[in-house]
C-alpha cells in the first residue's frame, strides 16, 4: 500500500518558526532541521499495521511565514500577536487499498488526498500552549480535526529538549465511515457502520539531543487509544497502540 508518514509522531496543528521567533516547532523545540528516522510500531489509522521502516525528519519555515514538516504537513502562519498562531493548513491523507490485507475486507478503499483547513494554537506561557485545528478530508467529504495541549522544557539538562503532549482527534461520520465501517456484502465478516465523535486520544514525549552546534538525535513515543467506535469495528485488532521513532537530523 502507499502510505504516508505516521501523523501521530507530528500533531497535527503544530506551527514551525522562523529562527527569530520565539514559537515552539512541532516537536515541542525550537529547532530547524532536516534528517531521517527509524520508526517502528502499530499503526491504528482505519486498522492498517505498519512495519518498521525509514521516515524524512523535517520541519522548517520561510520568513514569509509558509511552513513544512514531517508528516505530510504545510500551512502559513499569518499571526502578529505574541502568544498566538494561526492561519491555514494543509495535510495528506492516508492511502489504503482493502484487498492488499485479508484483514481489511468489507472495508472502503481510501486514496491518498490533499486536505485543506486551518489551525490556532495559544499559548499559556513561554514554553506551554493549547493547540487546535481542522480540516476538510477530500477523500471521505467529511471533517477532522484536533485538539491538545503541549509543554516543554530546555533547562532539565545542558544540550537537551523534552516535550510532552496530550490530545484528542474527532471526526465527522464520514470520516469514520471511510476508516472503519464494514460490509458483508463486500467480503467482511459482518456489517458495522460508525458514528462521528472521538477518533483517538493520545499522549507523547518528544526528546532531541543537540550533539553539537549543528547535529541532534531526535526521538518520540507516542500512545494512541482508539474511541470507542473505531475500536469496535471488525478491522481493528488493538485498541491501544505505541509509536516510537529514532533519528539523526541536521539543524540548520
Amino acid at each position: 500500500m502507499n502510505k504516508l508518514f505516521p501523523l501521530m509522531l507530528l500533531p497535527l496543528c503544530g506551527v514551525v518558526c522562523a529562527e527569530d521567533s520565539m514559537s515552539m516547532m512541532p516537536d515541542g523545540s525550537r529547532d530547524m532541521y532536516v534528517g531521517i528516522a527509524v520508526v517502528t510500531g502499530n499503526a491504528a489509522a482505519a486498522g492498517e499495521k505498519r512495519p518498521v521502516l525509514l521516515r524524512p525528519l523535517l520541519q522548517a519555515e520561510w520568513s514569509n511565514g509558509i511552513f513544512v514538516s514531517s508528516g505530510g504537513i504545510a500551512g502559513w502562519h499569518l499571526s502578529q500577536t505574541a502568544g498566538v498562531e494561526y492561519g491555514p493548513l494543509l495535510a495528506s491523507t492516508n492511502s489504503r487499498e482493502p484487498r492488499d490485507d485479508r484483514r481489511l475486507r468489507g472495508s472502503h478503499a481510501i486514496r491518498g488526498s490533499l486536505d485543506a483547513g486551518g489551525f490556532f494554537n495559544y499559548y499559556l506561557g513561554e514554553d506551554a500552549r493549547l493547540r487546535s485545528s481542522i480540516l476538510y478530508d477530500t477523500s471521505a467529504h467529511g471533517f477532522r480535526g484536533d485538539v491538545g495541549v503541549q509543554r516543554s522544557w530546555t533547562g532539565l539538562a545542558p544540550h537537551h529538549t523534552l516535550s510532552l503532549s496530550a490530545g484528542v482527534s474527532l471526526a465527522s461520520d464520514p470520516v469514520m465511515r471511510e476508516r472503519y465501517e464494514v460490509r458483508r456484502d463486500a467480503g467482511g465478516v459482518r456489517d458495522y457502520t460508525p458514528s462521528g465523535g472521538v477518533a483517538s486520544v493520545n499522549a507523547g514525549a518528544n526528546w532531541n539531543w543537540s550533539l553539537n552546534s549543528r547535529w541532534l538525535l531526535s526521538s518520540a513515543v507516542t500512545v494512541t487509544r482508539l474511541g470507542s467506535e473505531p475500536a469496535a469495528s471488525p478491522i481493528v485488532e488493538r485498541r491501544t497502540f505505541t509509536v516510537l521513532s529514532t533519528g539523526l537530523a541536521y539543524r540548520f
